[in-house]
């Protein structure tokens, strides 16, 4: 049994918009899983349903299970109990989890001390120790100072030694690089790997940078328009596109343009939740759709072993020749600002 199993989870908001479609999703125990997409895709949202944080007005169908416990079915005390001991979460600017007028620790401490009924003597104790395992300098000092003190990449060590004070078996970790330089990047990137190693803890890592996601994560799954596009192993994915969306994500890239390679970027806005256009959400962006593409919303269906898209076309694996490509392309002009 997988430690995480999301299993044809939809977000529904009143009014009948639709956040997330019949996305599911699993991670095992000690892997690093990644979801990626651009803003709005639908990849926080999903996590934070996973641990039971809804949005107002909002209702969730299908399955939800962290090591077989129900999240969707729980009551509030159930899973306050789970949040912080089971699985935890690191957000994108840790300045908006650290307490401005507490210092650190105070608030490593607080968890310990409700999660598992530390004494304040043996919680800070163990706050060192956390401070210690992600690597911040001068530990025990570092626990009288308040977050202002410190630069954007220590803050962001100490919302992680926060999430692991009571050993979570998961950790969700959403956009938490984005804001750092590419140094401290690479070495929170190498934490994440390091402690999913010695503790066995599973990550499942949110971003739409896939540069980060070919370094740190096992598998990765692509979502769009709130509905999975393509997932597999990060081999698989990267190295073995097959649904237009993960093609332009990695052409997109600005690694290229220091190759010298000219930035591709997706033409066209990207779907929201109000302005989700009919048949594939992603149809209006791409080259390659054809008139079913603006009709049918394509299913998610196996490629090889553990590979999946959800691409009626499949462009770059029935047509590999590229000027077959570029004749589908040509065949089919649209304006991509206009969503139909």
């Amino acid at each position: 049994m997988s430690l995480l199993e999301v299993d044809n989870l939809s977000i529904h908001l009143r009014g009948g918009r639709t956040l997330v479609e019949s996305v599911s999703l699993t991670v095992n125990a000690g892997e690093i899983v990644g979801i990626a997409g651009e803003s709005g895709s639908g990849k926080t949202v999903t996590a934070m349903t996973s641990l039971g944080f809804l949005p107002a007005g909002a209702t969730a169908t299908g399955e939800v299970r962290i090591d077989g416990a129900d999240m969707l079915s729980m009551r509030p005390k159930q899973l306050q109990a789970v949040r912080g001991s089971d699985v935890a979460m690191v957000f994108q600017d840790p300045m908006t989890s650290l307490h401005p007028m507490l210092n650190i620790g105070t608030q490593l401490t607080e968890h310990l001390r409700v999660h598992q009924g530390l004494k304040r003597k043996q919680a800070w104790a163990r706050a060192a120790e956390l401070l210690e395992l992600v690597r911040l300098p001068d530990p025990h000092s570092a626990l009288s100072a308040f977050p202002h003190r410190f630069s954007g990449g220590m803050r962001q060590r100490i919302a992680i030694a926060m999430a692991l004070a009571c050993g979570p078996k998961l950790l969700i970790a959403d956009e938490i690089t984005t804001a750092l330089d590419v140094t401290v990047q690479a070495g929170i990137l190498d934490l994440l790997d390091r402690l999913r190693r010695e503790t066995g803890m599973a990550v499942v890592f949110i971003t739409h940078d896939l540069a980060v996601m070919n370094v740190v994560a096992d598998r990765l799954y692509v979502m769009y328009g709130g509905r999975m596009a393509e997932n597999g192993s990060i081999s698989q994915v990267l190295n073995s596109t097959r649904h237009p969306y993960t093609r332009a994500l990695i052409d997109a890239l600005p690694e290229g343009a220091a190759l010298g390679k000219a930035l591709v970027p997706i033409p066209g806005e990207a779907a929201t939740p109000d302005r989700r256009p009919s048949g594939c959400a992603f149809h209006p962006r791409c080259v390659f759709a054809v008139d079913s593409c603006r009709a049918d919303v394509p299913r998610l269906r196996e490629l090889e072993d553990g590979h999946l898209a959800a691409c009626a076309v499949d462009p770059f694996g029935a047509l590999p020749d590229r000027a077959q490509l570029l004749d589908i392309a040509l065949a089919t002009p649209k304006d991509p600002r206009v969503a139909s």
